[in-house]
């Protein structure tokens, strides 16, 4: 019976520090970012998102009432499938891009870098994004038509550097 007993309370204290270990400094900045302050002026974010290999999340920090985005979930898992060809280092980077909607129709006009995140094939990607989204309007007013959307990418080393240096030989051979 005692011993049950230790093997119960056992079990609970491993439940207890499972749910309760400490995040770490990457979940506190993703965090940060998405749940972050907010300041208005001129470069507001409309949206904030974070990308990672298995994780793609939105979320929406102003005009709530006007604009959505429409739910697209199997883009979403292409856009984590093609971040995971890059995790090869751990680095995190950030940007801002504006968009320009057409006034009439609501769908995209434009997409510009306001403040890349100075990867290019990254760079390539969040516009390959938000070229696929589209948006509805509750109030049937197209409005805002001019936004900002603020983009974390976070790569994680995932392969031993040796693993790397080996497959970026073979691209500057030719071999792959």
């Amino acid at each position: 019976m005692m011993m049950r007993l230790c093997v119960a309370l056992m079990g609970i204290a491993l439940l207890i520090s499972c749910a309760t270990s400490p995040k770490t400094g990457l979940e506190w900045e993703n965090e940060r970012f998405l749940k972050g302050p907010w300041t208005q002026g001129q470069d507001k974010e409309t949206f904030r998102v974070l990308i990672m290999s298995d994780r793609y999340e939105v979320v929406q920090m102003d005009s709530r009432d006007t604009i959505e985005r429409v739910k697209d979930p199997g883009g979403d898992r292409y856009i984590c499938d093609e971040i995971k060809k890059y995790d090869k280092i751990d680095e995190a980077r950030e940007g801002m891009y504006h968009i320009s909607l057409f006034p009439d129709r609501g769908t995209l006009m434009k997409v510009r870098p306001a403040r890349p995140l100075n990867l290019i094939e990254l760079d390539k990607l969040v516009i390959d994004d938000l070229q696929r989204w589209t948006f509805k309007f509750p109030l049937r007013v197209i409005r805002p038509t001019n936004m900002y959307i603020k983009y974390r990418i976070v790569l994680r080393e995932r392969e031993s550097q040796d693993k790397v240096l080996k497959d970026i030989e073979k691209k500057m051979k030719g071999e792959e």
